[in-house]
C-alpha cells in the first residue's frame, strides 16, 4: 500500500472508533433522560428489562470499540511494515474513553433501576409540594 492509501485507511479506523463512541454517547444519554422521565412510574420488571437491553446494547458497542482499536493497531503495523513515519496512537484518549464506556455504562444502567440514584432532596409532586 502506498503512504496515502495508509493514511486514509487510519483515518477511517479512527472515523469507526468515534462513531462507536458517538452511538454510545446518544444511547447512554437517551436512557439516562428516559430514567429522569420515567422517575418512579416503571414496574421493576420494565427497569429490569430496560436495563437489560441497555446494557446488551452498550456491550455490542463496547465489543465493536475493541474490535475497531484492534483494528487501529494492525493499520498502525502496516505504517511499521512499509516503512513509513508511524502517526501517534492516543493512547490516554482510549483509555479515558474506556473508562468512561464501563462506568457511565454502569451509571446509566444503575439510574434505570434505582429511580432515585443520585437524587437531591425529597421528592415533590408535580406542584412543588413535598410528600
Amino acid at each position: 500500500m502506498s503512504e496515502p492509501d495508509l493514511w486514509a485507511l487510519f483515518f477511517d479506523v479512527n472515523q469507526d472508533i468515534d462513531t462507536q463512541f458517538q452511538f454510545w454517547i446518544s444511547i447512554t444519554f437517551a436512557v439516562l433522560v428516559a430514567s429522569f422521565v420515567a422517575d418512579e412510574r416503571l414496574s421493576r420488571v420494565e427497569r429490569l428489562v430496560i436495563a437489560a437491553l441497555y446494557l446488551i446494547a452498550a456491550s455490542i458497542i463496547l465489543l465493536r470499540y475493541t474490535s475497531a482499536l484492534a483494528h487501529q493497531a494492525q493499520v498502525l503495523g502496516l505504517f511499521a511494515d512499509s516503512g513509513f513515519a508511524q502517526p501517534a496512537r492516543p493512547d490516554i484518549v482510549g483509555l479515558l474513553r474506556f473508562g468512561l464506556f464501563t462506568v457511565g455504562s454502569l451509571i446509566a444502567a444503575a439510574s434505570v433501576l434505582f429511580p432515585r440514584f443520585g437524587a437531591r432532596g425529597e421528592p415533590t409532586d408535580a406542584r412543588g409540594d413535598h410528600d
